[in-house]
């Protein structure tokens, strides 16, 4: 190992270099230039097609290589990939060999490409997703439909450029006898910008052609006669109306809407098979997400599913007796890839005059067509002058020999009496009026051919290419017969290749709706709510304490409900928050918070919860209010305050009327609004205002940020909602306050909002004083338990106090001391558990 210089002088054992040389550039100039540069590579040298061949250069320089390298046709026998992958990546395409390898792969397989331009043999990927062998292992060889994409290139028909060593040439594009671009498609992510463009039907794309090349003007919505749509090489159906579609052409964006299609099994009516899958969807993805979705019962109507596909898709769903395949289908379209959308954009490459690269354009289809032909008349018009120069040629020379012919025996003599090749034909030139061409013709030319025959041969040879000249001659100076020959060509393509469209076109005319609840299994189960609000469900539990919950937590609440019900959770914001049943999860652990489901502020708890399982609410039939009580109807912000809030009296059972006087046959007075429909539930604040509103418009389950239920007195400092119940109206409110006064008051009392309010004084309330809690006092409940500032305990019975109305100041508890919280009754499961049958529970499994 040298040693190290620690001199800080220059290493004596290296010499300087004088021939380095440092541009001081801006480092923003520098990456601005170079990332234009890589950007413009990718652009046009990556990620675009071409127009005219509707190629990207990997997939051209793969296609001339197995034909103009290796000499791979359709009728070859196969070869190894690696000679294709090496050949290419050795003479065009300086670039890694997997990304020409997946190019060349993806030509050759059936599901990605409309029409495969590479025969495979070997494993070259699946629908399933599978991936291609190593290219060590896999052949290949051209279809017959690449032959036309390529033939033409022995004609000249095509300008060449310098491969990247300038050791070869290579086409700029390829002379295609069909719109490559449109028939298979392309896609690819730029620099700023993208491809994708869907594959075509080649019959329809070709009768677009010829119709536009009889009508140059041809309008634009008119080519929807010819091209119905995308023609994707999986299937499928296309539910985009006309005027979508036509939309999309006129714009070269939109999206295509595409489905899988089914159809029932004959013979077994729970059988539906899936036919056909979207395009760029692997088939094994799809049956595990539907097998996913049917492990955890989210689609009720399916039991099974199978995949049977060898050759065609085979996707096979079972059924229960009974049910709905076109609901199991809904279901599956809007939640798994059966159904998708393709993203149009008819961006490609446009070759610009002047310009040394192709310029990238979105176009509509008729400006895609159009460049097309105009392409196909340059290609042609080459094609004709290239075989017009040959034929010129050959003239020339079978012109030399009709002069000799005539001449025979005196250019024989020449001939045997020169003294060599280089000696006879000065002579011939000079005798004959030969040219050097013609006169190395005739020096050439064996004896046999000058028998008879033979030179009757050349002779009608020589009529023949005159007159074939004089026809291409006609055709390049007649443009309408070129195009006539266009024309035939895009014909016979259209016969010799073209096959029936695969994916159907059934304009949507209304999506299919579906109720969220069909695909819910109603199951019967307890909802568990903890104090710290952990959800969850089981199935069924010894007794309420034996329930697993968290450290310091404790069970708030037990309902026994079914899936497709709701459940409500009021917090001390005065928000509720709803969700379905089924989304609690069903597990014998702690649960889920259920700030999981909704957006929750911080310090935010919950301090009521009410399920609308029909079963866990109270039945206001079997209790008649006798009571008059206020029905408050909410005018501009919909605050109630209190006495002076717009309020009539219900009228009583027996039917008289209330203060507002008269009553009609429903019960209301005229002109007053309706009665919010029972059943209800009755809210406290702390602020000492009790409202009372129904729980129907709280049933709908709610977004995560709730909705508002009761609205807090800005004026009271802390004001917060400290407990809802649902209620029948029997029932007495029995609250206490910070100060030790506890008010009992009937339920009845309270008025019934039609919307969030912050209600009528409950309490008279002293300055410093607030409500802790509530209870709804009744047969099982007598009263309410509350803790002292001293950590004691004191139960408050119902019974020991009168029953007053609303708004006084309560009675003393304590001389001393305040309260500083209700404690929650023991929790009992509503509806009991004794009362619950559990013989006709799903059959779910818990976590």
């Amino acid at each position: 190992m040298g040693k190290r210089n620690r001199g800080g002088g220059q290493d004596p054992g290296r010499k300087a270099r004088r021939d380095v040389f440092v541009e001081d550039v801006a480092l923003a100039e520098a990456a601005r230039t170079r990332y234009l540069n890589y950007a413009l590579s990718v652009i046009t040298s990556r990620a675009l097609p071409d127009i005219r061949d509707g190629l990207k250069p990997v997939q051209r320089r793969i296609l001339y290589a197995m034909f103009a390298d290796l000499h791979v046709t359709a009728e070859s026998r196969y070869i190894k990939c690696a000679a294709v992958v090496g050949e290419v990546m050795k003479t065009y395409h300086p670039h890694g060999d997997q990304s020409i390898y997946d190019a060349l792969v993806r030509m050759a397989q059936p599901f990605s490409v409309r029409h495969t331009l590479v025969d495979g043999y070997g494993n070259f990927g699946s629908i399933d997703g599978d991936p291609p062998a190593a290219f060590r292992y896999t052949e290949c060889r051209l279809t017959p439909i690449a032959m036309s994409l390529l033939t033409e290139l022995r004609e000249q028909t095509v300008d060449f450029r310098p491969n990247y060593s300038a050791t070869e040439e290579e086409p700029e594009v390829l002379p295609a006898q069909f719109p490559n671009l449109l028939v298979n498609g392309a896609s690819g992510i730029a620099v700023g910008m993208a491809t994708n463009i869907p594959p075509h039907n080649l019959k329809e794309v070709c009768n677009a052609l010829v119709a536009l090349l009889d009508n140059r003007e041809l309008p634009a919505e008119k080519l929807s006669r010819y091209v119905l749509g995308p023609d994707f090489p999986t299937g499928g159906t296309i539910l985009n109306g006309p005027d979508d579609i036509r939309q999309i052409y006129a714009t070269g964006q939109g999206s295509i809407k595409l489905r899988g299609t089914y159809e029932k099994h004959p013979d077994r009516p729970n059988t539906v098979i899936i036919t056909a899958i979207p395009y760029g969807i692997e088939k094994d993805a799809l049956v595990e997400r539907i097998g996913d979705l049917i492990g955890k019962g989210q689609v009720p109507q399916l039991v099974n599913v199978k995949d049977l596909s060898t050759d065609d898709i085979q996707i096979v769903l079972e059924l229960r007796p009974g049910a709905s395949p076109d609901a199991a289908l809904a279901y599956l379209y809007k939640n798994t890839p059966l159904q998708v959308n393709y993203n149009v954009n008819l961006t490609c490459l446009l070759p610009a005059a002047g310009a040394e690269v192709a310029v990238p354009a979105r176009l509509d289809l008729k400006t895609i067509l159009q460049h097309f032909l105009d392409f196909r008349m340059e290609v042609v018009t080459r094609r004709l002058q290239f075989e017009l120069k040959n034929l010129l040629d050959r003239i020339h020379i079978l012109e030399g020999f009709a002069i000799v012919f005539n001449n025979l025996d005196e250019a024989i003599a020449i001939i045997r009496a020169s003294d060599g090749k280089a000696d006879a034909a000065p002579k011939l030139i000079a005798r004959f009026g030969l040219t050097e061409i013609q006169a190395d013709a005739v020096l050439e030319t064996k004896l046999y051919r000058l028998g008879k025959l033979e030179i009757k041969d050349i002779l009608q040879e020589l009529r023949e290419k005159k007159k074939r000249a004089a026809e291409l001659k006609k055709l390049l100076q007649d443009e309408p017969a070129r195009w006539a020959i266009i024309r035939d060509e895009l014909k016979q393509v259209a016969k010799t290749y073209g096959d029936a469209r695969r994916t159907r076109i059934e304009a949507q005319s209304a999506p299919i709706e579906f109720r969220e609840e069909d695909y819910i299994v109603d199951e019967d189960s307890w909802v568990i709510v903890t104090r710290e609000g952990w959800t969850k469900r089981q199935r069924s539990f010894a007794d309420v304490a034996s329930i697993r919950v968290r450290d310091d937590d404790s069970v708030g609440w037990v309902y026994r409900a079914r899936a497709r019900q709701t459940i409500t959770f009021f917090t001390d914001r005065g928000i509720a928050y709803t969700l379905r049943v089924n989304d609690i999860p069903l597990t014998t652990g702690h649960g889920e918070p259920i700030q999981k489901q909704f957006a929750f502020e911080d310090q935010e708890h919950i301090v009521g919860v009410i399920c609308h399982d029909p079963r866990c609410l109270p039945d206001p039939s079997k209790h008649p209010q006798t009571a008059p009580r206020m029905v408050q109807r909410l005018f501009g912000d919909g605050e109630g305050e209190g006495d002076g809030g717009e309020a009539r009296k219900e009228p009583s059972a027996n039917g008289a009327a209330g203060a507002n006087g008269h009553a009609n046959g429903d019960g209301h007075g005229p002109g007053t609004p309706a009665l919010p429909p029972p059943p209800y539930a009755i809210a406290l604040t702390a602020g000492g205002k009790v409202l009372r509103f129904s729980l129907a418009p709280l049933a709908a389950v709610s977004t995560r940020k709730g909705r508002v239920a009761a609205k807090l007195d800005p004026s009271f400092r802390g004001d917060r909602v400290v407990g809802v119940e649902a209620t029948d109206g029997s029932e007495n409110v029995c609250l206490a306050t910070r100060m030790a006064r506890v008010l009992i008051f009937p339920v009845v009392e309270a008025n019934i909002v039609a919307g969030a309010a912050r209600g009528v004084a409950a309490i008279k309330l002293h300055p410093k004083d607030q409500v802790v809690g509530f209870v709804l006092a009744n047969k099982k409940r007598e009263g309410l338990t509350v803790r002292t500032n001293r950590g004691s305990t004191q139960i408050v019975r119902a019974t020991k106090y009168p029953v007053t109305g609303r708004g006084g100041h309560g009675y003393a508890i304590l001389q001393r001391g305040s309260i500083d919280a209700v404690l929650p009754a023991d929790v009992e499961p509503v509806p009991p558990a004794d009362q619950v049958d559990t013989s006709a529970d799903g059959k779910g499994q818990e976590e």
